[in-house]
């Protein structure tokens, strides 16, 4: 491929940016072989399959298209760490499952056309994959939509056919509770051990649509109703590995197989807790300390989540422990490899969700970090494309292929 003056540009501006991240971790450059990796970076369809960005966009009115501070993603410096395509989450909390949650699903989708639209010269909306690889190739950012929490389908699937239409390509299914669609993964007990009656009716629609299921915070129970029944790829839009990461949000080696069998993707997610064992111990201690704070936060901001979320986050961020290092977030992926093959893991970040990030990956400039550093594992430049991006298109594609008129 070559690159033209403006490409080159940006791999300049990403070795200058990118290499003070990998300085702060204390880890020698191999100049050699940053600039294979940048390379590498620069080919692939990079594609992060979460982020919740839309959140801080609709509660704090942050532009997407200027730099900021305030969020883990802008359009700039998706541009300036090579992220090519993007699924914007639209959260709802389980707290508003009651309270009209199409509402607010709907009023964020809202905003993410509006900003997007207003920036024809940097991102454009994207509902297929073709899409991702048509505006790929215009060198702008491709900006998708998924719903984590499917409480907004209020149990209609008109609703969800709605959805459909106004591009939301993929639902997790819930979040941190039990909905009317399924139990979570990290609920006191479960309310329908799995999928509900009318989840199952969900998940069959999704698949009738071409919309893709996410199993990502879904109960393990509620996993396993999911493969039984899915006649689509399934993915996991971000989640890490249980066996090296012992947390309920994680997927066991059985299910990450289960998933390889599906023709599914595992989409390895940076939030270090979930990464990182001992780190995620000493964050419970710390949540646990900061309990008080937290509840006098919430009752400052019970009207605003986002400037809840920021306040509580500053202040974790305080008396939290030491980020790890970017190496565990390979340990994931090369876990996955070993496990099933090359062809069923990819990256969904959670930015703009979760409290820390492995050194190096504290924004989307840090994209080129994963690259350099599968490079060094010794992955082949084909493979590491597969990771950036590759195997969820396979999965999308698969996901349309199998849509039912």
């Amino acid at each position: 491929m070559k690159l033209t003056n403006r490409r080159v540009y940006a791999i300049l501006f990403m070795i200058l940016f990118t290499s003070v991240s990998l300085l702060q971790s204390n880890d020698a450059i191999d100049p050699k072989l940053w600039e294979k990796a940048l390379k590498i970076h620069d080919e692939a369809i990079v594609v992060d399959t979460h982020t919740d960005t839309p959140m801080i966009m609709y509660h704090r009115n942050i532009d997407i298209g200027k730099r900021n501070e305030k969020t883990n993603v802008d359009l700039v410096r998706m541009k300036e760490g090579g992220l090519d395509a993007v699924f914007f989450a639209v959260f709802v909390s389980n707290r508003q499952d009651k309270d009209q949650p199409s509402k607010l699903a709907l009023e964020v989708i809202d905003r993410i056309y509006r900003q997007v639209d207003q920036y024809p010269g940097l991102a454009e909306m994207a509902i297929s994959a073709a899409d991702i690889e048509r505006i790929h190739g215009s060198g702008k950012r491709a900006i998708l939509i998924g719903m984590e929490n499917g409480s907004p389908v209020e149990g209609s699937l008109a609703l969800l056919r709605d959805f459909y239409r106004l591009g939301v390509r993929y639902i997790t299914l819930t979040h941190g509770s039990n909905n009317d669609i399924c139990d979570s993964s990290t609920d006191e007990k479960p309310q329908w051990n799995g999928l509900s009656p009318f989840g199952k009716e969900a998940v069959q629609e999704m698949n009738r649509l071409g919309m893709m299921v996410d199993v990502s915070h879904i109960s393990d129970q509620a996993f396993w109703d999911v493969m039984k029944l899915s006649s689509a790829p399934v993915m996991a839009s971000h989640s890490c590995v249980r066996a090296i990461c012992d947390s309920p949000r994680n997927l066991t080696d059985d299910m990450i197989r289960a998933l390889a069998k599906n023709g599914g993707v595992i989409q390895i997610n940076f939030f270090s807790a979930f990464l990182d064992q001992e780190y995620g111990k000493k964050a419970e201690e710390t949540e646990k300390m900061l309990k008080p704070v937290r509840e006098k936060l919430r009752e400052q901001y019970k009207n605003d989540r986002s400037g809840f979320w920021a306040a509580y986050m500053e202040e974790f961020q305080k008396n939290g422990p030491q980020s790890p290092s970017i190496d565990v977030l390979i340990n994931h992926i090369d876990h996955v490899v070993k496990l099933v093959g090359i062809d069923y893991v990819g990256l969904g970040s959670d930015f703009d969700g979760a409290s820390d990030y492995p050194v190096g990956l504290k924004d989307v400039t840090g994209f080129p970090l994963i690259t350099y550093k599968l490079l060094e594992r010794g992955y082949s430049p084909e493979n590491i494309k597969k990771i950036l991006g590759g195997n969820f298109l396979r999965v999308f594609k698969a996901v349309e292929a199998a849509r039912q008129n």
